[in-house]
């Protein structure tokens, strides 16, 4: 059996913090997504999937979210709501 690793939940919190805060230098994410540890190979695979967008300024990244980002963070929440309503009916 081979294991996979799942980026979702970080990105989810990722882009969670974006819609929250907007635009966040890449050191501020990495402070504020606890327990994942962030680094910048997971954004640059964020950027490559059309998620966020990263700016170099001054010293470090600026992320910023995109329309594909906050459609696929919607669709996320939206399945955990509805994982959510089926384990409610299921117990009834």
């Amino acid at each position: 059996m081979r294991a996979i690793d799942d980026d979702t939940p970080m990105w989810v919190a990722i882009l969670q913090k974006l819609r929250q805060w907007g635009p966040l230098p890449e050191s501020d994410i990495g402070r504020m997504i606890k327990p994942f540890i962030v680094v910048t190979d997971d954004l640059r695979d964020m950027a490559e999937e059309g998620y966020i967008e990263m700016a170099f300024s001054g010293d470090e990244y600026v992320i910023t979210d995109t329309q594909l980002g906050r459609l696929f963070l919607e669709q996320e929440e939206n399945a955990s709501e509805d994982e959510v309503e089926k384990a409610e009916e299921e117990d009834r």
